[in-house]
């Protein structure tokens, strides 16, 4: 055999083990290279809210927000510009900045898109003046170098702490990413309170899961206090919402204005919950069409002595 000959053997070797090296990539990308259960930190640079020792109550302004990935992804492998989610982004964050909350809770956000390199969770959380970032990730789809990693966060001008990314009943191998959900949980400390935060995005296909789920979260927190915030994916009247407010945990507006879809509300599915001690000041359901959700915004008069 010449050396030309096998110059182009070794050629068609090689293209053929293309597929099975981006195979093998796939794979190392969506296990060893996850984040899965371990939350991502990340402090803005920011300072962070202190609260006047001398006061028995403070005042906490709490907002949920699906924001629908910036709608970065078009189907396919057609994904908007950067410029165009940083235009998007600006007016969240300008919307963020008017209501002025203390701690925000997001879903469907995304961290790292290759073809649309924008980090959606710290540039909204520098845009907003928040303290830091804490991120869960519910999918990490693609190669190490060409992939879209998304999920929930929570963006705080409070120190806060990571404590789980917890998968919920239902998820899927690493390889499905439709529906695939975790739960995000941190925890703040308020007064002589530590507080359990829950940044949710429950299944939205079955109903039926989706109640499971409702109870592995109540399970998972037990006795401790908590805000729960995020995407339900289920109406008041319905089971999950039922077997919730029937655990007797939480004070929230379970019945408040429609959050689902921003062009034409007809459902409530996007809720704000706290501890059952914590009174609320005022709730409201903001107007924008920047994500297919409505924000939800809930003022807490919170004891702290």
């Amino acid at each position: 055999m010449t050396s030309r000959h096998k110059k182009i053997l070794l050629i068609v070797f090689l293209i053929m083990d293309i597929p099975l090296t981006i195979f093998i990539l796939f794979v190392i990308n969506g296990t060893l290279l996850a984040d899965n259960e371990k939350p991502v930190v990340v402090r803005t640079g920011h300072p962070a809210s202190v609260r006047q020792s001398e006061s028995k109550t403070v005042e906490l302004k709490v907002m949920s927000y699906n924001i629908a990935k910036l709608f970065v992804h078009e189907g396919g492998l057609s994904f908007k510009s950067p410029e165009n989610v940083r235009a998007r982004l600006k007016r969240m964050a300008d919307l963020m900045n008017a209501e002025n909350p203390d701690i925000v809770f997001l879903c469907e956000a995304v961290r790292e898109c290759t073809p649309s390199p924008v980090n959606q969770i710290e540039e909204l959380a520098k845009a907003t003046g928040m303290f830091v970032s804490v991120f869960g990730e519910n999918y990490n789809f693609g190669l190490p170098f060409y992939r879209i990693v998304g999920g929930n966060a929570i963006l705080s001008k409070y120190p806060i702490e990571p404590v789980a990314n917890l998968s919920l009943v239902g998820r899927q191998p690493f390889y499905v990413t439709k529906n695939n959900r975790r739960a995000l949980w941190c925890e703040l400390n308020i007064g002589k309170q530590k507080v359990l935060l829950a940044s949710l995005h429950n299944d939205s296909y079955s109903r039926k899961n989706n109640l499971v789920q409702a109870q592995q979260l109540l399970d998972y927190m037990g006795n401790r206090e908590v805000i729960w915030a995020g995407d339900f994916n289920a109406a008041p009247g319905e089971p999950p919402i039922e077997l919730i407010r029937k655990s007797k945990k939480f004070t929230g507006v379970f019945d408040g204005p429609f959050t689902f879809p921003s062009d034409k509300p007809r459902e409530v599915i996007d809720l704000i919950l706290a501890p059952p001690s914590w009174q609320i000041i005022s709730h409201k359901v903001i107007q924008s069409d920047a994500s297919d959700h409505l924000p939800v915004m809930t003022v807490f008069q919170v004891p702290v002595l």
